[in-house]
């Protein structure tokens, strides 16, 4: 396969990598934390540990893998939502050094998708408050909306222009782009995110496969591999992301001056959000919320969810609705694992923020 690393540094540079951290089978979540706070205003309820073993919302064997579900509607204490829908989110454990270089893969049959989904598969330092220690998106999305590969940080930290436009020729891109990583969404400020190919979360599904993301000083880099196409290098664990090129769906570089230090130790984070911020946000623009029929008797309200449509649909608890999000809304992984350069691998691990605290979420 062509190597796609350059003096002019597109992608990821050569490294000697060993595995550093793997999650799979029956002890998969031996090394994460199920976090119960929301913070994106969401018509879904994030369960415990315990919860989600003893409702099925998780499960976890040697011979079928792991799976995250959707689980079903319950009562809610929540002020204005008299129900919400089961859902989880897992931090792992474990944090690591962008600067030094890391590569996170998740090896996964199915992601969720569909009206009212909001899953996704990231990256963030949670020893400082958010987004200070930084925040890198490798896949999310909603409704029927295309994926975006997006970071975020409190600092005036810029995409370096000249390498994103000469990365990517010749590849699907999208229009969209922002260049500032600074990010405040009360002020309409959302993070950097170079043009890159995007795809639907139904794409996503029906082709599974791993996906991985290559991070160092300079950048981070997004692969999605189908599963017929897996390298040998990375089935062996001794990957050579620098040959990934024709995967690539996403290459983010940052400015060197202005991004210096700029990301902190990384922990993994998995979760499904259903409604809230985006979700619900766009429910009214998207085709595949319309098709439900709750588009009107209600509206687009976060903060009114007994009102709000997407919360509507998605605490219908009606088989077709019921059905629907078990049927889709739901992770397969065979594994996630992370890589760090070999040097390295002798240093003890880094405890992640969210674990050092137990569980208990930051306030800035």
């Amino acid at each position: 396969m062509e190597a796609y690393w350059s003096e002019n540094s597109c992608f990821a540079a050569p490294k000697s990598y060993g595995l550093a951290f793997k999650a799979q089978g029956s002890s998969f979540f031996d090394d994460f934390t199920f976090m119960t706070a929301d913070e994106t205003h969401g018509a879904h309820r994030y369960l415990t540990k315990e919860e989600a073993l003893k409702t099925g919302v998780v499960e976890t064997s040697e011979e079928h893998g792991t799976i995250l579900r959707v689980g079903d509607v319950e009562p809610s204490t929540a002020p204005n939502a008299p129900f919400k829908r089961q859902s989880v989110m897992l931090h792992s454990n474990h944090a690591w050094k962008p600067s030094e270089g890391m590569l996170v893969v998740m090896k996964y049959n199915h992601v969720p998708y569909g009206a009212g989904v909001w899953p996704a598969f990231w990256l963030m330092n949670s020893d400082i408050p958010w987004p200070q220690g930084g925040e890198f998106d490798i896949l999310e999305y909603a409704n029927d909306e295309q994926s975006k590969v997006s970071f975020h940080t409190n600092r005036n930290c810029m995409l370096d222009q000249d390498k994103v436009g000469q990365c990517m020729q010749g590849k699907p891109i999208g229009e969209e782009e922002r260049e500032n990583c600074n990010t405040n969404y009360t002020e309409n400020r959302l993070g950097c995110m170079p043009r890159h190919v995007q795809r639907s979360g139904e794409w996503f599904a029906k082709n599974p496969g791993v996906m991985a993301a290559a991070w160092d000083a300079d950048s981070v880099t997004v692969y999605h591999i189908p599963n017929a196409e897996i390298p040998a290098d990375l089935s062996s664990d001794t990957p050579k992301p620098e040959t990934w090129g024709r995967f690539v769906l996403a290459y983010v570089p940052l400015d060197r001056h202005s991004c210096a230090d700029i990301a902190k130790p990384q922990e993994i984070v998995l979760n499904i959000a259903l409604c809230g911020d985006w979700a619900g946000g766009v429910w009214l623009t998207s085709p595949t919320a319309r098709l439900t029929g709750y588009t009107t008797g209600c509206i687009a309200n976060i903060s009114n969810p007994a009102g709000d449509c997407c919360s509507k649909f998605v605490l219908s608890n009606t088989h077709d609705v019921n059905g629907y999000k078990k049927q889709q809304a739901y992770f397969s992984i065979d594994y996630m694992k992370v890589f760090t350069p070999a040097d390295i691998l002798s240093a003890p691990p880094l405890e992640s923020g969210t674990f050092k605290r137990g569980g208990v979420e930051i306030k800035g």
